[in-house]
Formats: structure tokens, sequence, C-alpha cells
């Protein structure tokens, strides 16, 4: 199986059990991982829906900055 989809199904199963601050901050680290410019032609319809949700979900201010995430 791809990599990536096995990644996306295991995400996939797992999110149902975190609450909405935890999904926000799992795509901000993911987004932390994406380099500033990316060749849109490399990425899947999957990579560049997900990418334009995440990049929506900040535009609106639904993420947390990293300085107000408590990582202890």
């Amino acid at each position: 199986m791809d990599l990536t989809l096995d990644f996306i199904s295991q995400v996939q199963e797992k999110a149902h059990y975190l609450d909405d601050n935890k999904k926000r901050l799992i795509l901000e680290i993911i987004d932390n991982f994406l380099p500033e410019e990316y060749d849109e032609d490399e990425l899947t319809d999957k990579d560049l829906h997900f990418i334009t949700l995440a990049e929506q979900e900040y535009a609106n201010g639904e993420t947390i900055s990293h300085d107000k995430r408590n990582w202890k």
C-alpha cells in the first residue's frame, strides 16, 4: 500500500477520538514540515485539499500558535 494513503487512512481512523483543538494542532505540526514553496505538480488532489483546508483554518484564526501551546 502507498505510504501516504496508509498514513491518511490511519489518521482518519483515529481523528474522531481527538477534540478540535488537537486536530488543529496536528495540522499545524504537519504544516511546519511543508516547505515554504512546494511544487503543486508533485502533490495529489488529496494533498492539495488538505493543504487548502489547513490554510483556510489558519486564515480564520482556527489554529493555535506554538507560543500559546503548553508543550509539557
